[in-house]
């Protein structure tokens, strides 16, 4: 199993549903929840999915936006 690392407060994600959010809090483990704000709304999500799908989703965005 590998090492998680900590995601900071106010990182960018991405879901192809609710567009660009970012966390409200940090994540210090992947079995916890956390709120992501989409659009000025406040959503709690499993660290998991923010982890797994999120993170990844912005990170591919920012790759193709050369960012």
């Amino acid at each position: 199993m590998s090492k998680f690392e900590v995601v900071q407060p106010t990182t960018t994600v991405y879901c192809e549903q609710r567009g660009e959010g970012w966390t409200l809090t940090g994540i210090t483990d992947i079995e916890e929840h956390t709120s992501v704000m989409f659009e000025g709304v406040r959503h709690t999500l499993t660290a998991r999915e923010i982890v797994e799908k999120l993170l990844p989703n912005q990170l591919a965005r920012e790759k193709e936006k050369g960012a």
